[in-house]
């Protein structure tokens, strides 16, 4: 006869122990495809993404709004944009591990007219959904050590490309989607020890054809390195460095006029920019909410280059949730 369970001694219903849940959890919050699970594990998460952005540049170099009107007649003062991220993993073996990610933006541009006007758009609705799977190729995946972890992914065109204001068509980056079928080419290297765990990652963002306004946006390039702490079994901060690079529009939107607007030229919107990025993450090893996983992130660009004139980000900031289990 099987024995029961002592009344002192709930059941774990995540079915994972806490190394298994510290093992499998020590990468950023933030950074796309870099962490597998175990067998019939799943994992489901959800993110609040916010991005300030209150200057201009040109290049490398900071310009005024009155610099900016004398070339235009119209100059953004400011725009904020917002995610939130929907999630969901599953690990059908050791070596692959399969992710969905649901995407809600909501951006708001604020605008500076040579009149004076001060006229502000919005834009929200859901963006492109993103598919990935995750194949370990090297190391144990089950274990401490280091780990090669190769990503392929793809995005579906849901996010609309014809977002208006007014009446008028909206910036290309106030649209929430690239409106083409895109591939997401990766790999990710995972290191860990018992007090350290660290990881770098590559990844493409590869882009087809042109989407029914007659473009294609730039194709974008991503390299992340991090590092965490392990402090405690319910603790860990960790630090981070993030490239984006991000190429010319091909094609031009017809209904954007590049003499009017600067965000409006398609030749213009290309860049590069690093961030530093701090973050503290908090886990929880026993209880109801065994399996989950608190993390917030914020930081700040150490060097943007922009093709300009073009609004820049000024700091940005990643609240995340996930729970594991079995």
């Amino acid at each position: 006869m099987a024995a029961e369970t002592p009344p002192d001694k709930p059941q774990d219903l995540t079915g994972l122990s806490l190394e298994q849940l510290l093992h499998e959890d020590i990468t950023s919050i933030n950074v796309l495809g870099s962490h597998t699970h175990l067998t019939h594990e799943f994992m489901v998460g959800y993110r609040y993404m916010y991005m300030d952005m209150a200057h201009n540049q040109d290049g490398t170099r900071d310009v005024s709004q009155q610099e900016v009107l004398a070339r235009y007649p119209v100059v953004h003062t400011s725009m904020e944009m917002q995610m939130h991220m929907a999630e969901a993993m599953y690990a059908p073996a050791d070596w692959a591990t399969v992710m969905a990610m649901v995407p809600y933006e909501v951006n708001e541009m604020h605008h500076l007219e040579r009149n004076g006007e001060r006229p502000t758009a919005n834009s929200s609705g859901l963006g492109d959904l993103s598919f990935m799977g995750l194949f370990n190729v090297l190391g144990n995946p089950s274990g401490k050590g280091q780990r090669l972890v190769l990503n392929a992914g793809f995005t579906a065109p849901t996010g609309a490309i014809d977002a208006t204001g007014s009446g008028k068509q909206l910036e290309y980056s106030m649209q929430l989607g690239s409106g083409t079928w895109d591939i997401l080419p990766g790999v990710t290297y995972l290191g860990e020890s018992d007090l350290l765990s660290w990881g770098a990652q590559v990844m493409g963002t590869v882009r087809f054809g042109r989407n029914d306004r007659d473009y294609r946006l730039g194709d974008r390039y991503r390299l992340s390195a991090w590092s965490q702490l392990k402090v405690a079994d319910w603790f860990g901060p960790s630090a981070r460095l993030d490239w984006h690079a991000w190429g010319k529009i091909h094609g031009a939107d017809p209904g954007m006029d590049p003499n009017r607007n600067p965000a409006f030229d398609a030749t213009k919107q290309y860049g590069e920019r690093l961030d530093f990025i701090l973050g503290l993450n908090f886990y929880v090893p026993e209880g109801l909410l065994k399996g989950s996983r608190f993390s917030l992130e914020g930081g700040v660009p150490v060097y943007q280059n922009l093709g300009g004139p073009t609004i820049g980000v000024d700091w940005l900031i990643t609240v995340g949730w996930n729970y594991t289990f079995r």
